[in-house]
């Protein structure tokens, strides 16, 4: 089910249903009085200012504001939902006049999803929607041999039984050193690797998801397994493992900050034993540090930075895809402070990226920011991120690309640096 969600004949389709069926409701809804109509307006209105003020005002159900014209859009399909109700629920109404207003209910639901769907491209076909790709629960495979040359063009000679995809399995990561609370991760094995483990040692990309989210998303809206298995058919089956961990510290409504804080030490999970199970059980990113890198997008673009910036041993190659100028509480700063780090300033600044960048020198990290232009809230911070760390001799880009906070943004904040990425972990020459 390949059918496009964000581009092409069904998008269009079904926008078009919805504004035929608001148009049709409006007309029909002239039956009712005009008193009743103008009720109809004011409730749709009302109750989506109410939705504005209550999810980004004193909630914070979502970390940055919805596109204005996305309110707009449920204002009308309120509207039209409850002109569909009164023409159903009108005594005598005909049998054909309701199972008309009902058919428009469902055309304007459709068209609202479609909306939402389009402005952050959450389900890209129809196919992620209904069955959207999944792990596997099976044991992974686990290499014959450790310790070979390191993964590149010139070390690797594919065999005549490489397969033509990579697999993604997931597992748990234990919190060996740390202690951190995690749900299972995910990890794309590449042909590569399937195809004969341990005669290189491939090299390891660590992606981070948003919040709310979980690695999944990176299955379903990043479709990371055809963006890996595209970039290993162009390069003889290698591409790096991945390993998408779980950020959400297992559900906690405290999600850790990517540092080391009285809720969690999330940095010593990731920096730590990530890396020390992963190069165990997997053989994977053990010829050189030059082989790590971590990436993610808004919550994990964030991370990526502070891993980057207070473990840059560990990943010396970071990518930003719409982060933040520092870990955020919805509460405000404050009490950031007061539940993570007992309301010490100075044991945040002690970890938080940009002032490290401002105290510190890392003439051997390396970054590429990638920020939306149409994104408000992120880019100006991702911009700010960007400064400071070339200040700090950081070897970092800054990228602009169309679209706003959404997997517009995201997918293409990697997709497009894959060659960059496998040229620093050492698998494509620079």
């Amino acid at each position: 089910m390949s059918l496009s969600l964000i581009d092409g004949i069904l998008p269009a389709v079904l926008l078009a249903l919805g504004v035929a069926a608001l148009l049709w409701l409006a007309l029909a809804g002239r039956r009712l009085g005009l008193p009743t109509f103008l009720v109809c307006c004011v409730v749709a209105a009302g109750s989506t200012a109410a939705l504005s003020v209550l999810a980004e005002g004193i909630f914070h159900w979502w970390n940055a504001s919805l596109p204005r014209m996305l309110y707009v859009y449920s204002a009308l399909a309120v509207l039209g939902f409850q002109l569909a109700f009164r023409l159903v629920a009108a005594p005598g109404a005909p049998a054909i006049r309701r199972a008309a207003g009902v058919l428009a209910a469902l055309a304007l639901l459709a068209a609202l999803a479609c909306t939402v769907n389009l402005a952050y491209a959450q389900y890209p076909t129809v196919g992620s929607l209904l069955a959207p790709p999944s792990a596997t629960d099976d044991p992974f495979p686990r290499p014959a041999a450790t310790g070979g040359p390191a993964a590149s063009e010139r070390s690797w000679t594919p065999p005549s039984d490489l397969p033509g995809e990579g697999r993604v399995y997931r597992t748990e990561i234990p919190a060996t050193a740390s202690g951190y609370a995690s749900n299972p991760a995910l990890i794309y094995l590449p042909p590569a690797y399937l195809a004969a483990p341990g005669a290189v040692t491939l090299p390891v990309l660590v992606l981070v998801h948003g919040q709310p989210g979980s690695p999944n998303d990176w299955l379903v809206s990043g479709r990371i397994t055809e963006m890996m298995d595209g970039f290993a058919a162009r390069n003889s089956g290698l591409a790096p493992v991945v390993v998408m961990p779980d950020l959400s510290n297992a559900a906690n409504p405290d999600w850790p900050l990517c540092m080391d804080t009285s809720v969690s030490d999330s940095a010593a999970y990731l920096a730590r034993d990530l890396p020390a199970w992963v190069q165990e059980q997997l053989g994977a990113g053990t010829a050189a540090p030059d082989q790590w890198a971590i990436a993610g997008y808004s919550f994990g673009g964030t991370c990526a930075v502070q891993l980057a910036a207070n473990h840059p041993e560990t990943y010396p190659t970071f990518l930003d895809i719409a982060g933040e100028n520092e870990p955020t509480d919805v509460d405000g700063h404050q009490a950031l402070l007061d539940t993570y780090f007992g309301d010490e300033a100075r044991a945040f600044a002690a970890q938080n990226a940009v002032d490290r960048f401002g105290r510190m020198s890392f003439p051997d990290l390396a970054g590429i920011v990638v920020v939306g232009r149409e994104d408000k809230v992120y880019a100006p911070e991702g911009r700010e991120v960007y400064a400071a760390a070339r200040a700090a001799g950081v070897d970092v880009q800054l990228q602009e690309l169309p679209g706003g906070h959404s997997w517009q943004v995201w997918r293409a904040g990697l997709e497009n640096n894959l060659d960059w990425l496998c040229s620093r972990l050492g698998i494509l020459d620079p």
